[in-house]
């Protein structure tokens, strides 16, 4: 059985190394992801996960976050994370907030700064 906190790390390691196949499978059929505040999700599916992230891994190759900060309680963790190597973005401090169930990323909240 995967903690909460492994699959985000499995998740973080398959962003880092662009490979969408892996990030996508680690996210349930049915994810939403979410900008804090807002009530519709952006990305809804795991589909549109992969399209969307395979996107920018293939535009992005120097892709990177490294986790600052990082909070686990039961199902959930919160990172705190900047992003570096986006294409039209030169750096990015999120906060993600993951939801796991059975052992997948089921909902993800972002703070923007």
């Amino acid at each position: 059985m995967n903690t909460s906190e492994e699959i985000i790390k499995r998740q973080v390691t398959a962003y880092n190394a662009t490979d969408i196949n892996a990030f996508a499978n680690l996210h349930h059929t049915h994810v939403e992801l979410f900008t804090m505040g807002e009530s519709i999700p952006y990305i809804a599916g795991r589909v549109a996960v992969q399209d969307y992230y395979g996107k920018v891994f293939s535009s992005s190759p120097n892709l990177h976050t490294e986790i600052i900060n990082r909070m686990v309680l039961g199902n959930t963790v919160i990172d705190h994370e900047i992003v570096t190597g986006r294409e039209g973005a030169d750096k990015l401090e999120i906060i993600a907030i993951y939801e796991i169930e059975d052992e997948l990323i089921k909902k993800v909240t972002f703070i923007r700064k």
